[in-house]
């Protein structure tokens, strides 16, 4: 609650007027605001300084789908997934026999016999050739398994950026909505700060309070105006913030949905737990993650064993005497290699490759239990934010009533301008802590389902 109340005492740029007249223009401005931005037309004002330009209004599910159309995080993953396919698809063209054509043209005079000059001989050639590894100790298969965990790994990697793309525009979208009740809060501390300037000038002039009343209520009235120039600044940052997000060249305000209050969750906190364990995208990507090590340490280890390949073709050719042509006929080869030495490369690569599965095994049990602790921590913020919610509910009905109390005692000159400025006072902190509560509680069942990766 004290970052609220900073934001809005933050320096601003402080009214030219603190008459009725400025207050009224100001409780005008923000009256007119909310249909005006129904309209998608901009706010405007006769200080243009304190214009607020709100284009369209927008829900928060378009705002998610709009976010996920034009976000590059998504389509940097989605990318990520067609590569890891290709990769897959050259894995697995492994086991089958690779085709390739070749031609020529030859004309020379180096023959086999003699030949005229005039007449030098020709040689011309087309041919088919293929070629495939009947035996690699484990290699392709180990290639394949590793390019399959690639291809589910970045997958759930696009769940998990979706998730978190998900998660900034909500958080975009309730700093939006933030913003406007704390327009209203601003807007209410405006107007109950005139009618308390009025109440003082009017014993003022009746002679039953001093001048210094005046002067507090005033300082009060100015107080809220600057809050409400804090608010309509705050207000229109979001609006871009979240316009940006959504992908619209200009501000974008979020509306209010029944959505917004709490309700219960689809599971109980052990079912929530064990679903963050099993199935959050950070465990599902670390575990395909360690995986694909695995599998890559297997390839490695598979560069002891000697391969084996076979390769053949067919070859259609003129009959020529010149040296070196191509023969027609068919050919059939079958062949190995083996490194005897090459400098301990393979024994760098097998290294280099149970390092790389140590640390992906050792990293997904970090994240398995991290995440199961993150589950337990936003499970319980969700329910102090539930109870802080009716709470700060409590403490707004019970300050506005003890301001409506005072107003009359201080009326009837029972009560001093100090004890209604402080009732005041006392609303408008109820009034942002409530705010506050109901902030923190949508983000943090954000938070929640961007950890499970599901809606709850």
């Amino acid at each position: 609650m004290s970052n609220d109340i900073a934001v809005f005492r933050r320096p601003a740029r402080t009214l030219r007027s603190a008459g009725a007249l400025t207050v009224f223009v100001l409780f005008a401005l923000v009256t007119v605001a909310r249909p005006s931005q129904a309209q998608g037309v901009p706010v405007t004002a006769p200080d243009t300084s304190l214009a607020v330009r709100i284009d369209s209004l927008i829900d928060l599910q378009t705002a998610i789908a709009r976010a996920l159309d034009v976000s590059p995080v998504i389509a940097a993953s989605e990318g990520s997934i067609r590569s890891s396919q290709s990769e897959q698809r050259v894995a697995t063209g492994a086991y089958v026999p690779s085709l390739s054509a070749n031609s020529s043209l030859i004309r020379s005079n180096i023959t086999t016999g003699p030949a005229p000059v005039s007449s030098l001989p020709n040689s011309y050639s087309a041919g088919l050739a293929s070629s495939i590894d009947l035996f690699t100790g484990g290699r392709r298969g180990a290639d394949r398994d590793r390019a399959t965990a690639d291809v589910r790994a970045a997958q759930v990697i696009d769940i998990s950026q979706r998730f978190a793309v998900t998660l900034a525009t909500q958080r975009a979208f309730y700093d939006n909505l933030r913003a406007n009740d704390l327009v209203d809060v601003a807007n209410a501390r405006v107007a109950q700060g005139e009618r308390g300037l009025r109440y003082a000038q009017a014993r003022t002039r009746a002679g039953t309070t001093t001048k210094s009343d005046e002067l507090r209520a005033r300082l009060e009235l100015t107080s809220g105006q600057q809050q409400l120039v804090a608010a309509l600044d705050t207000l229109q940052t979001t609006a871009y913030s979240l316009g940006r997000l959504v992908g619209a060249n200009g501000p974008i305000g979020a509306m209010h949905s029944a959505a917004e209050e709490p309700r219960a969750l689809a599971l109980n906190d052990s079912e929530v737990v064990r679903l963050a364990i099993e199935s959050s995208p950070s465990v599902r990507a670390a575990n395909a993650s360690e995986e694909a090590t695995r599998a890559f340490t297997r390839s490695a280890r598979a560069t002891y064993v000697p391969g084996l390949r076979v390769t053949g073709g067919y070859n259609w050719a003129n009959q020529t005497e010149l040296v070196g042509a191509v023969r027609p006929g068919w050919s059939v080869a079958l062949g190995t290699s083996y490194p005897l030495f090459n400098g301990f490369q393979r024994e760098d690569a097998v290294t280099r490759a149970d390092v790389s599965a140590e640390v992906a095994r050792v990293t997904a049990l970090d994240v398995t239990r991290q995440t199961r602790a993150e589950a337990a921590r936003l499970l319980a913020g969700l329910r102090f934010a539930e109870r802080n919610i009716s709470l700060a509910q409590e403490a707004v009905k019970s300050a506005q009533e003890d301001l409506r109390v005072q107003s009359e005692r201080y009326q009837a000159g029972i009560s001093t301008e100090l004890d209604q400025l402080t009732s005041q006072l006392a609303v408008t902190q109820a009034q942002l802590s409530l705010v506050a509560a109901r902030f923190n509680y949508s983000i943090t069942r954000a938070q929640l389902e961007a950890l499970v990766g599901r809606q709850l």
